[in-house]
């Protein structure tokens, strides 16, 4: 085969309107080489862009959704919604558990009353009734405790729905239950002792922080998670299922705070009266120790033939007087 004519080969012999014709004709088939290369470099930086696109948009796709997901996480050591503390004659711990994940439902807490009472508060820490009720008797129910003789769980709430005061200071108790949970009881603590001195929509983020940081809890993951707002989904969540059911009791459903609710049974009397609650806890504590005797079943499973309650816990010592 013979080499390939170079362009001036390709004229020779030609008239000069045949010339004349073959020069458009090369000329046309350069013009359409060339928008057929353009097309080609316009396909391929389109298709680049495109994938490149999808590639960021994948990225912040699955970040925005960990984002998202992180904030419909529960706070660890609230399983139940609440944060159980127990004693053993002389200090109170906070029992750990895993967090709440996305559309998981609560657990709640075994409610075995063979042992110790089982106190149940659910709290608004924007409720001046929260406040008068601690006051006067959070300081005997926490000593119920600490002696070994009861176990408190704590599920703080927002009545007042989300982005309020209530939800931001529920948030915070969520913070420090993470974190570090055998402080949450101090926090508690120190939101309930702030709330008759709030101004006018309540503490901000930053002062919350610095209420955490008076009462001594200094992390600065819990820090960062009061200003972040991290757990206000779930506080929102863990109210609008107490609205809905209270586990473990004679009430249906949470329409009023403080609720306290004492080996299933709701106490209902004066939030400032101590007498009152020591009056109530000691019947329902009686009432429950008579049903538990009653079988006539020994911790090891034989019969005694008595109705006695020895072995069982001794009643508490009534409260002081807030």
């Amino acid at each position: 085969m013979s080499p390939a004519k170079s362009e001036k080969d390709l004229y020779d012999g030609l008239s000069k309107k045949d010339r004349q014709a073959l020069s458009r004709e090369l000329a046309r088939i350069k013009r359409e080489e060339e928008r057929a290369r353009r097309r080609r470099n316009r396909i391929l930086f389109v298709t680049g862009s495109v994938v490149v696109a999808v590639a960021i948009l994948a990225g912040v796709g699955f970040a925005v959704y960990n984002g998202i997901r992180a904030t419909f996480v529960g706070p660890a050591n609230m399983l139940s919604d609440g944060v159980l503390f127990t004693g053993d004659g002389s200090s109170v711990s906070a029992t750990t558990t895993d967090a709440l994940q996305p559309g998981e439902e609560p657990i709640a807490s075994e409610l075995d009353t063979s042992q110790v009472l089982r106190l149940t508060e659910y709290v608004d820490y924007a409720s001046a009734d929260v406040s008068t009720f601690e006051t006067t008797n959070g300081a005997a129910l926490q000593g119920y405790v600490s002696a070994g003789y009861a176990s408190l769980e704590l599920h703080p709430v927002a009545l007042e729905g989300p982005g309020s005061y209530a939800a931001r200071a529920a948030n915070a108790f969520a913070c420090v239950a993470n974190g570090l949970p055998n402080a949450a009881l101090v926090a508690h603590n120190a939101l309930v002792a702030a709330q008759p001195t709030l101004p006018d929509g309540g503490l901000s983020n930053d002062e919350l922080v610095k209420l955490m940081e008076d009462a001594g809890i200094t992390d600065d993951g819990i820090a960062s998670c009061i200003r972040g707002d991290e757990f206000s989904d779930w506080v929102t969540g863990a109210t609008d299922r107490a609205k809905a059911s209270i586990p473990n009791s004679d009430v249906t459903a949470l329409s009023t705070v403080p609720l306290l609710v004492v080996d299933g049974t709701a106490y209902t009397g004066a939030l400032d009266d101590t007498e009152a609650l020591n009056t109530f806890i000691t019947e329902v504590f009686t009432e429950k120790s008579a049903a538990a005797a009653g079988d006539g079943t020994t911790e090891d499973g034989a019969t005694d033939g008595g109705t006695g309650t020895e072995g069982s816990t001794p009643a508490p010592s009534p409260a002081p007087a807030g």
